[in-house]
C-alpha cells in the first residue's frame, strides 16, 4: 500500500500551529534591503556553481560512457551509459528548476530537456530522423542548431531505453550504428551546453548579488532576491500542474503515465525526489556538500516556529516520493496506485500554499505573480 492517510493530519495541524506563530507580513516592518543581499551571495555564489561542476562534469562522463560503449558494443557497457544518463539526469532534475538568468537564457533549459512535449514533436521528429538517418545529427555542433526536440535528455532517453535501440546498437547494424553516433552527439552537445552554464554563471551571479542603484537590471536586493522566491514558487508549481496532473489526467480512467516526464526511461518521480532537493536548497541553503543550514530565504524569516514546520512539511513530502517506485507507470500498476499519485500532489499543492503565505509573506518576496499562468 503506498497512501499513507497520516500526511494530512500532520500538514493541517502544523498549520494550526503556525496561525498561532506566524507575524502577519502586513505588523512587520518592511526588511532593510541589505538583508537580502547575503541571501543572494550565498544561493548564487556558494550553493550553485558547485552543482554546475557537478552537473557539467556528469555530461563529460555520460559523453564518456557513450563513446567507449559505441568503439566495443556489448550489454555491459549499455548498462554503464544508462547509468551515466541517470547519474547526469538526476543532477539536471534537481538545477532545473532554478529557471533564472544562464538556466533559460536562448532556451537553453529546453535544448537539455525539451518538456512537456503536449503534441508529441519529439516522436514526429525522431521517427522521420531514423527514416532519413542525415549526418549532420552525427555532428555535436550541428546538432546544436536543430529543433530542441532532438536534442537534449528526451532525445537521449529515446535512443537508450525505448524499443530494440539497445539491441540495434549492440548489433551494430545500419540503425544501432546511427543510434551511437547520433546519441554521442546528444551527449557531447548536453557537455558544451553544461559547460556554458558552468562558464556564464559567475557573471550572472555577480550582477544579482551587486544589485542597487548601479545596477541595469536590478535595481534593488529584494528585486533580485524575488527571482529565487519566484524559482521556489513555480517549481513546485510545475511538480504539481506538469509532472503530476499530465500523467494523472480528469480521473482514473483517463490517467497515462506516457504523459509523465521521463517515461521511457522510467524516473518519472525520481524527478520529482531530486526537485525537491533542489528547491529546498533555495529555502534553506543546503545542498550537496554546501551544509550551511538557514542561508537560504529561511534567513529572512524571523519566526523559528514557522521554519521548524516548514522543514517538517517538507520532509513529509520528501518521505512520501522516497517510498514511491521512481516511475509513474510503475505506481499506477498498483491497486491504489492513482490515489498514491493524488494524494502526492495534494502534499505538493499544500506545500505551495505554505510558500505562497508563509514564506512569501514573511521574506516580503512574495507578490502573487506567476509566470506559468500569464499574469
Amino acid at each position: 500500500m503506498f497512501c499513507k492517510p497520516s500526511w494530512r493530519t500532520l500538514l493541517l495541524s502544523t498549520t494550526t500551529v503556525l496561525a498561532v506563530g506566524v507575524i502577519s507580513p502586513g505588523a512587520r516592518a518592511d526588511i532593510p534591503d541589505e538583508n537580502y543581499q547575503p541571501v543572494l551571495a550565498h544561493l548564487l555564489g556558494t550553493v550553485m556553481p558547485p552543482k554546475l561542476d557537478d552537473f557539467h562534469a556528469a555530461t563529460e562522463n555520460l559523453t564518456s560512457e557513450f563513446k567507449d560503449f559505441c568503439s566495443d558494443p556489448d550489454k555491459s557497457g549499455l548498462e554503464g551509459t544508462q547509468a551515466a544518463f541517470h547519474a547526469a539526469m538526476d543532477i539536471w532534475q534537481e538545477i532545473q528548476p532554478w529557471r533564472m538568468g544562464p538556466l533559460v537564457a536562448n532556451g537553453r533549459d529546453q535544448h537539455i530537456e525539451y518538456w512537456p512535449d503536449k503534441h508529441g514533436t519529439a516522436a514526429r521528429q525522431f521517427r522521420k530522423l531514423m527514416f532519413d538517418k542525415p549526418a549532420a545529427y552525427t555532428d555535436p555542433e550541428k546538432l546544436s542548431g536543430a529543433s530542441a526536440a532532438l536534442q537534449g535528455f528526451p532525445a537521449l532517453e529515446e535512443v537508450l531505453f525505448a524499443d530494440d535501440h539497445g539491441d540495434q546498437m549492440i548489433a551494430a547494424n545500419e540503425d544501432g550504428v546511427f543510434l551511437c553516433q547520433y546519441g554521442t552527439a546528444i551527449a557531447t552537445n548536453l557537455g558544451t551546453l553544461s559547460g556554458e552554464l558552468q562558464a556564464e554563471w559567475p557573471e550572472f551571479a555577480t550582477a544579482m548579488e551587486n544589485a542597487g542603484p548601479d545596477s541595469m537590471d536590478y535595481p534593488t536586493a529584494k528585486f533580485a532576491a524575488t527571482d529565487l522566491y519566484r524559482a521556489l514558487h513555480e517549481g513546485l508549481l510545475i511538480i504539481s500542474s506538469q509532472k503530476l496532473a499530465r500523467p494523472l489526467g480528469d480521473g482514473e480512467e483517463d490517467a497515462s503515465a506516457g504523459r509523465a516526464e521521463s517515461p521511457i526511461s522510467e524516473r518519472s518521480l525520481r524527478n520529482i525526489e531530486h526537485n525537491l532537493i533542489g528547491l529546498f536548497a533555495i529555502y534553506d541553503g543546503t545542498w550537496g556538500d554546501v551544509d550551511e543550514e538557514g542561508k537560504g530565504l529561511a534567513a529572512l524569516i524571523d519566526n523559528s516556529l514557522l521554519d521548524r514546520s516548514f522543514k517538517l512539511n517538507w520532509q513529509t513530502v520528501g518521505d512520501t516520493v522516497a517510498e514511491l517506485p521512481p516511475s509513474v507507470a510503475e505506481v499506477l500498476e498498483q491497486p491504489d496506485g492513482y490515489a498514491a499519485l493524488t494524494d502526492l500532489k495534494g502534499q505538493i499543492d499544500f506545500l505551495t500554499t505554505l510558500v505562497e503565505n508563509d514564506v512569501g509573506g514573511n521574506t516580503q518576496l512574495g507578490g502573487g505573480f506567476n509566470a506559468l499562468d500569464g499574469d
